[in-house]
This record gives C-alpha cells, structure tokens and sequence, in this order.
C-alpha cells in the first residue's frame, strides 16, 4: 500500500481486539493504530468485541462499523474511482455496505485450514471468488485453487524490501539489548505465533541441542504462550517492523518451522526473502512454495531430525555467493516490482 500511494490516495482499515486497542491507548501508542504514514496513505484499526467470535451479532457489528467508517472516511476525503481491496472472505455478504467501483481478492491464506475459521468460510471465500474483478494470491498454490473459479487469477509471491532488511549485514545496525546477551548460536523466527508453528518440532530442536538457542519474536495469535519449555527458547514478543533487521542481525540461522498441514502447503511465507535479503541463511520445512521458489537459496528439511541436520550445516559451512544470488532475484521480490505489476493489470481492467 506505501507503493500504491506514490499515485493513489489510500484508505488502510483493519481489526484488532479491543484489550489489544485500549492497551495501546493506555501505553501512548495509538499512533501506530491511527494515523498517516503520508499524505496518500492513511490507516485506522477499529476494536472489535471480545464477543465477536462467539455470536453472529457481534461478528455482523464489526463488518458493518467498518463499512460505515469506509463510506463516510471516502466521503470526507473526496474519494472516486474507488478500488475495494479485501484480504478476509468473511466480509462478502456486506460488500454492498461498501463504496467501491471495482473489487480485489488478495488471498493470502487458506482459510478453511485455521482452526478458528467458521464452518461456511470456504462457500463465503467462493462468492467473493466468483464477485471480485480480481484476484491475487500470496503463492502459486493458492492461485491453483483459485484459478477455477475466477480465471483472472494472478500469483504474487511475498515481496521483500530489499534495501530495508539489508541493514542486517552492516556493521552499524546496533543489536537490540533484549537478544545482545543471548548465548550463540542463535536460530531465529519472526512472524506470527500462531497454529503453522510446529511446536514440537521446537521443543525438540531446544530438547536435543541445549548448546542452541531458539529465539522467536512476534505477536501470539490465538494462545497466551508460546508452548515451548526450556530454558534455552526465547520468546521475546512483538516488535515493530522497524526493527526487525537488528534482530536479524544477531541470528546466526533463520527458521520456517512450519508443521505440515492443509493449511500451510498453501502458504508463501514473506519472511522468506526477509531473511535472505538479510545475508541469513534459512532451514525450513518443506512448504511447497519454498521449494518451488527457494530451494536453490534455502535448505528443505523432512523431519526433525534432517531439520537438526541441516542447521548444523549451515553452522558448519560459509553461505558462500548466497546474498549474491538474492541480490540478482531482488528486483523481481521488491514491492516496488510487484505493485507496479498489480497496478498494471488493475488499470487494464
């Protein structure tokens, strides 16, 4: 959306729970929930009830007040032409709440794989499927299942930029003091903590390899811990984007610890080129779309014990011309590249 907004003014709504809303307002940090990141790019985060999950009413409450804060915001600012664009399925029955003169799926995950998902997402993300003058998914498993139902269907791996996650390999981009004393080696993930972590696959990394310490960073989504129990596992929370290549920085192998499902054989993670344009070297578990787009620059485990077995070589041996070989594909991972081909094909629409 920073892309977008060089040429288009852009309204950014999203959801949080409201402890998480009033927290921020008590800690000073609405900022980061409301406000302007330029002129043409401005963002609001509306609560939601703690009841929303349970009850229709609730759920019906928070599609509807955004859909009310969208038209009078487009209203007040002058909006034409406006382009809908939608990340959640569960919104299509109040699309017509919403101005807009034409509609963009952007898939990113397969939603009938979480566990928290109502039973009927997977019709409701078909009538979006099937409304949407557009659709874009984050890999190309996804746009495969897809395609079927709407054939102006594109894929677009997770970009990266570049430039801002290759402040880890400089010598001045200060480690933060919060990771600065943990012991190394250190095998880092950041991104959300949520149900694709394979946590036993953790446990057992931590269990097995004392000398190694596990550091995660990242909001939970859906638990209050991160179900991991030794003392060589560091959880040390959400941090701001801003940030993230310091703690890059300091880890010596990066992790996609994912465990096997439905729902993460349809993920491209992003922090896949994150890590790599950092200079890091990456171990995963075999996500489809890793292997498809990855396996040259990352190591594909199949079980715990290949996933130990790979992270010892990375220790062992030197990555060699790997930053070489992502700096030759990072014009064609940068968002500026991705937007400028979404916008292309918006427009021909």
């Amino acid at each position: 959306m920073r892309q977008f907004s060089r040429d288009s003014r852009i309204l950014y709504l999203a959801h949080c729970p409201l402890k998480e809303f009033l927290r921020a307002i008590l800690r000073g940090k609405l900022g980061e929930y409301i406000g302007k990141y330029n002129d043409n790019l401005q963002y609001l985060t509306l609560p939601y009830s703690p009841l929303t999950r349970r009850f229709k009413f609730f759920q019906n409450l928070t599609y509807r007040l955004a859909a009310f804060v969208a038209r009078y915001k487009a209203k007040r600012l002058g909006f034409q032409n406006i382009i809908l664009w939608m990340y959640d399925p569960t919104y299509v029955d109040n699309l017509k709440r919403f101005p807009y003169k034409k509609l963009v799926y952007d898939c990113m995950d397969l939603f009938r794989g979480f566990k928290a998902s109502s039973t009927d997402v997977q019709e409701q993300e078909n009538r979006l499927l099937q409304k949407a003058d557009i659709v874009f998914t984050g890999g190309k498993s996804l746009q495969k299942s897809k395609e079927g139902i709407n054939p102006r269907t594109y894929c677009f791996p997770s970009g990266v930029e570049y430039e801002h996650f290759f402040k880890a390999t400089l010598d001045d981009t200060p480690i933060p003091e919060d990771i600065r004393d943990i012991p190394h080696p250190i095998l880092g993930y950041f991104g959300a903590v949520d149900e694709r972590i394979d946590y036993d696959l953790v446990n057992r990394l931590c269990q097995k390899r004392p000398d190694w310490s596990v550091v995660f960073l990242g909001p939970l989504v859906l638990r209050s811990e991160a179900r991991v129990h030794h003392p060589n596992f560091h959880y040390l929370g959400k941090k701001d984007y801003a940030l993230l290549p310091n703690y890059l920085k300091a880890f010596d192998v990066c992790l996609m610890p994912f465990v096997i499902s439905e729902l993460t054989l349809h993920i491209s993670p992003t922090k896949t080129p994150e890590y790599l344009a950092g200079g890091k070297p990456v171990v995963s578990t075999a996500i489809p779309d890793v292997i498809a787009d990855y396996s040259d620059v990352a190591e594909i485990a199949w079980d715990a014990h290949s996933f130990m077995e790979k992270v010892d070589k990375v220790l062992t041996h030197k990555t060699g011309d790997l930053h070489k070989k992502i700096q030759q594909r990072a014009e064609t991972s940068s968002w500026v590249h991705l937007a400028g081909e979404m916008r292309r094909l918006i427009q021909g629409l």
